[in-house]
């Protein structure tokens, strides 16, 4: 193995005969100053250094052949490989690293949906591990290939053999090594076993895209098999069961199962057909059993009304409905669970209910509503809505168009509040638990309250012992750092926190003053009416909180009672920070103002079209709020006397791809009693319900949604009022994953009206798309469509992965391996490993340039044969070296150095002074500046002797 020499640049050549022109030239003209050595000595420096910088510039490389391996083996973790694939890939990998030279190094890429690295390449490597864990639920070969040509040795023979079955489900393999075909590179495959066997599966739900409502319809089931079987198809509809029907299967073909449904109301159903095989060995794979579709049902809107008192609803309903909208009412029990649930209805609203009503993931489903489906949304006041129902810093205070806090609290009576949590070992330590979620509530409070307000947290077991001492709160930070520091362990003794907080309380100077008793309940015996009814007598009142399936109800239910303060049943850990957000805003009866007023108009709005503000009789009551910004104030509640500022009555705004509307005050007897039955109470709310569903007159979009290949596409196709396309529009398509979280993803133009977004699909289930078209920042139409991918497509039966296989082995150069020992083979022609040599090119270089530059400065060699003489004047034999050769007659007029004996020199005496007249002693004339000093000297001289005569 011979090495060879090669150019990445060779164009940067031409510069060599450029240093040997160079050279000539300083020998032919050699620079005044200069002797013919010097001259020649700099010329081949120069040139020296200009022909190493052109070496350098064009890439001047040493190729070494190189006879050691760098192998990466590429390995399919899906779950269409199974445990008998995984198996042979690894005893396929430890046999060929047993073969394996000293030099070679060896490293383990796996992939799936995605791909890790599990070893990275590195010499002695002699046994396969697979600890990584990517994506089971696609196989994703490209992204394999390319992650291990990323790692892959530069010093080595390169090698990468991918072990797999071929089902590829997302991007195209053979793209990949067609790129990599152009390097020194060679890609083996081995084909792995792909799980096989009796199969049954769910290919397909067909069901029309948009349906009248009313209309019948048709949702076609489509199954397939290898094997002749029987089984049980069942129809969900929204989660709904809607029944069963006993079905003959037949392989080879696709067997259909047609299935009559009714439109019965408008919005987007979602049906879901399972199939069920009775005989497990005929259904290898039970997971690709079940199948999806949506369908659109056109006709009257829907509005869904939630409310904690149907009852108190009933005026606000029959206002809302009418023949262009249609109304469902419903409590918080009912609320659906998720997205899916609410697509039937076009805008939701809440009527006087709590936060601590609904889970953590019903009002981000409600807020993706109305942000992601473009959906309306609205909130209609009452003592359980907005700040004083709990909803601070929460998905739905996000969506509305008001802050649930003021800025302004300067106003407020100061309220001094003290925390009792428990914090036996039944609260729990970790993240996420109760006393974890009551340190967040105490934190969310402390936020909430004025600077002036004071605020204790108390922990308790079986002793009770200050977390966070009574004190105002100027330094908030410090008092949510102490909270930090509440830990739980120990029993549980309720009766010493009160008995601490009341004494406590009884000092402050605030003119509110609550406690709030976080507990199970459990706890020892104690005078506890005689302790609270005592404290409420001195205006300090106590609201408990009974938490857990095994609280004692009854006790921290008497506690509250006793206490004149609010009982709150929570089995939820997470409903905690709504419950204490509620109980700090209600304690300091300062957002829940229950004052006659009178509406006055502030801003234009569509929703007040045909109506004043004088129209609205007096109102009783309302809750504080404060308008965000780019929010329309459409009604406000004027100052009190005493000042202040006014604050929304009816505000309404945009929220991502829908609507949010806020009414402060209620629509039930308790503040609206004299304006229920007016005809403006109806005509208000009937353009409310109207606005928060209105659709964009004028724009016709059609949407699809689909997964191919791990991609969604969505496609809008938008069309004018004659039926033309609609061109040069900006849009805007926002996918919700199952898991709910979102992505936004930019809608382009690929044609004439048809606009499209696409990304990656990484989860099973429906994915909603809510799609919105502008133009010049005018909303032209939005819309809703649904893919879904019910199952991993690792699940559906394959039959062109060997096939893949065999035509990458073909491509990649290295062809289908069975034995594991040619994975280790040399390679018939040895690579040439490059070793860049401008690095030591650049050192030369500038060790040629200091020497250039020594050369001519510091005048080192061989120069002249010129004498050397001495100053005698003031100086001690001090040699001074002339550069050109004195004339014959300068020369004898110099005085002659004396000859030099070894004999001591005895020392020089000093001369004295010359006399006046006396000419001064003679210098080195030979030096260009002392020749010209003499000659100023002979000139002044001449000149005194002319003065004298």
């Amino acid at each position: 193995m011979i090495p060879s020499l090669g150019f990445d640049q060779p164009g940067y050549l031409w510069l060599i005969p450029l240093g040997i022109a160079i050279l000539v030239a300083i020998l032919v003209t050699s620079p005044r100053g200069l002797s013919r050595w010097q001259a020649i000595r700099a010329g081949v420096l120069r040139g020296l250094l200009l022909i190493v910088l052109a070496l350098a510039l064009a890439g001047l490389t040493l190729q070494i052949p190189a006879n050691a391996l760098g192998v990466v083996f590429v390995v399919d973790s899906s779950a269409s490989v199974g445990t008998e694939g995984h198996q042979r890939a690894m005893d396929f990998i430890n046999e060929a690293l047993s073969h394996q030279g000293p030099k070679d190094a060896a490293g383990i890429v796996v992939f799936g949906g995605d791909s890790m690295v599990e070893v990275a390449p590195r010499e002695g490597l002699t046994r396969a591990s697979m600890e990584a864990r990517p994506s089971p639920h696609h196989s994703n070969i490209a992204s394999g290939i390319r992650l291990a040509r990323a790692i892959l040795p530069s010093d080595r023979a390169r090698r990468i053999v991918v072990l797999s079955d071929g089902e590829q489900t997302k991007e195209d393999a053979r793209d990949e090594v067609l790129i990599a075909a152009g390097d020194d590179l060679k890609i083996s495959t081995v084909t792995l076993p792909r799980e096989t066997g009796p199969e049954v599966f769910v290919d397909s739900v067909l069901t029309p895209a948009y349906v009248d409502e009313g209309a019948p319809f048709e949702v076609r089931v489509i199954a397939e098999t290898n094997v002749a079987t029987s089984g049980t198809l069942r129809l969900y509809r929204n989660g709904q069961y809607l029944g069963d029907r006993a079905v003959q299967l037949r392989p080879g073909e696709k067997n259909v199962f047609p299935i009559t449904q009714r439109a019965d109301g408008t919005g987007v159903y979602q049906y879901r057909a399972t199939l069920d095989i009775p005989d497990a060995s005929k259904d290898t794979v039970p997971q690709n059993n079940e199948a999806m579709a949506s369908v659109q049902v056109t006709g009257r809107p829907r509005l869904l009304l939630v409310d904690s008192d149907p009852r108190g609803a009933k005026h606000l309903a029959a206002a809302l409905r009418n023949k262009k909208l249609s109304v469902d009412v419903i409590t918080p029990t009912d609320y659906p669970p998720g997205l899916n649930g609410l697509r039937n209805w076009s805008a939701i609203m809440f009527s006087d209910v709590a936060a601590y009503e609904f889970t953590n993931r019903q009002m981000e489903a409600t807020e993706a509503f109305v942000q992601d489906l473009g959906r309306g949304f609205a909130m209609v006041g009452g003592e359980n809505s907005f700040g004083v129902g709990g909803y601070y810093e929460t998905p739905i205070e996000r969506a509305l168009p008001v802050n649930m806090d003021l800025e302004d609290k300067t106003r407020f009576p100061k309220l001094a509040m003290v925390f009792a949590i428990d914090k036996s070992g039944s609260m729990g330590g970790f993240a996420g638990s109760k006393i974890d979620m009551a340190k967040e509530a105490a934190v969310i409070s402390i936020e909430l309250l004025n600077e002036r307000d004071q605020l204790g947290v108390i922990g308790f077991d079986h002793a009770a012992s200050w977390v966070v001492p009574l004190q105002d709160l100027s330094d908030k930070q410090g008092a949510i750092n102490m909270v930090g520091t509440l830990r739980s362990g120990g029993g549980t003794d309720i009766y010493p926190a009160l008995d601490a907080a009341y004494q406590a309380l009884d000092g402050s100077d605030a003119a509110l003053k609550h406690v709030v008793l976080l507990s199970d309940g459990i706890t020892g015996s104690g005078a506890f009416k005689t302790l609270i009814e005592g404290a409420r007598a001195r205006k300090i009142t106590t609201t408990s909180l009974a938490f857990g399936g095994d609280a004692d109800r009854r006790t921290m239910e008497d506690l509250a009672n006793y206490g004149g303060g609010q009982y709150y049943l929570v089995t939820d850990a997470k409903a905690i920070p709504a419950i204490f957000t509620r109980e700090t805003l209600l304690a300091s009866r300062s957002f829940l103002i229950e004052e006659p007023f009178r509406a006055t108009a502030a801003q234009n709005s569509p929703v007040l079209q045909g109506l004043t503000a004088d129209e609205i009789p007096t109102l009783l009551g309302f809750v504080a709020t404060e308008p965000k910004r780019r929010t329309v104030t459409a009604l406000s509640v004027p100052p009190t006397e005493s000042g202040g500022q006014s604050l929304p009555l009816l505000a309404h705004g945009q929220y991502g791809l829908g609507r949010s509307l806020a009414f402060t005050s209620d629509a039930k007897m308790r503040w609206s009693k004299q304006w229920i039955g007016k005809p403006s109470f109806t005509q208000l709310w009937t353009q409310v319900g109207r606005w928060l569903v209105a659709d964009v007159a004028g724009a016709d979009l059609d949407a699809t949604a689909t997964i191919q290949d791990g991609i969604l596409i969505v496609t809008v196709d938008a069309y004018d009022e004659d039926g033309s396309f609609r061109n040069f529009l900006e849009g805007e398509a926002r996918v919700v994953a199952p898991d709910m979280t979102t992505r936004a993803v930019a809608l382009r133009q690929v044609g004439p009206g048809r606009y499209e977004a696409r990304t990656e699909v990484d989860q099973d289930g429906a994915w909603l798309t809510g799609v919105a078209l502008t133009k010049n920042g005018r909303l032209i139409g939005k819309t809703v469509t649904e893919a879904v991918q019910p199952w991993s497509p690792e699940y559906r039966t394959g039959g062109g992965g060997t096939a893949l296989m065999t035509e990458l082995g073909r491509l990649g150069g290295g062809g289908e391996l069975s034995d594991p020992a040619s994975v280790v083979a040399r390679p018939d022609t040895p690579r040439d490993v490059p070793y860049p040599l401008w690095p030591p090119l650049i050192g030369l270089a500038g060790l040629l340039l200091l020497a250039d530059v020594a050369m001519r400065r510091l005048r080192l060699g061989k120069e002249t044969d010129l004498p050397t003489t001495y100053l005698t004047a003031s100086t001690a034999d001090v040699p001074i070296r002339s550069y050109r050769k004195p004339t014959q007659r300068r020369a004898a007029k110099r005085p002659q150095k004396p000859p030099t004996t070894d004999a001591p020199t005895a020392p020089v005496a000093p001369q004295p002074p010359p006399t006046p007249g006396t000419p001064a002693p003679v210098q080195d004339a030979g030096s260009y500046a002392n020749r010209l000093l003499a000659a100023r000297k002979r000139a002044r001289t001449q000149k005194t002797d002319e003065e004298i005569d």
